[in-house]
């Protein structure tokens, strides 16, 4: 990664996923647009690792139960080798909300992957995109 020369741009970006029906899904951080979406498993196009030269810093994850009780986690997948679980098996019904605000790092290679094991939830993640390149 490219040490930050006082260059580039720093933008407050957000991606989301309306009804992710018991799944895992990984957060596509945009490639050069850093837009922000979300990819379900199955979908293996995209960019689901922060690109070189950007630094990723997310702000907040914020899960909302639409319907049937399950678990909720997050995970870091670490320089495309080794999953570091950020929450797990958090518990949540219909109706609720779980915010995770605690910030979180990420730097090119790594990745952010979510799972419910609830029958639908919607996710929200909010990050600054870094761009030094």
């Amino acid at each position: 990664m490219t040490i930050p020369s006082g260059s580039g741009s720093e933008v407050l970006r957000n991606a989301s996923i309306s009804v992710n029906n018991n799944n895992t899904a990984k957060v596509d951080f945009g490639g050069t647009t850093g837009t922000g979406s979300v990819r379900t498993s199955g979908n293996t196009s995209g960019v689901v690792a922060v690109p070189t030269d950007v630094i990723i810093t997310v702000l907040n994850i914020t899960v909302h139960g639409r319907s049937g009780t399950g678990v909720i986690q997050c995970d870091i997948n670490w320089q495309g080798s080794t999953d570091i679980r950020i929450f797990n098996e958090q518990s949540l019904a219909p109706n609720q909300t779980y915010v995770y605000s605690d910030k979180i790092i990420l730097r090119e290679g790594d990745g952010l992957k979510l799972y419910n094991s609830a029958a639908s939830c919607d996710w929200t993640i909010n990050f600054i995109y870094q761009d030094w390149s």
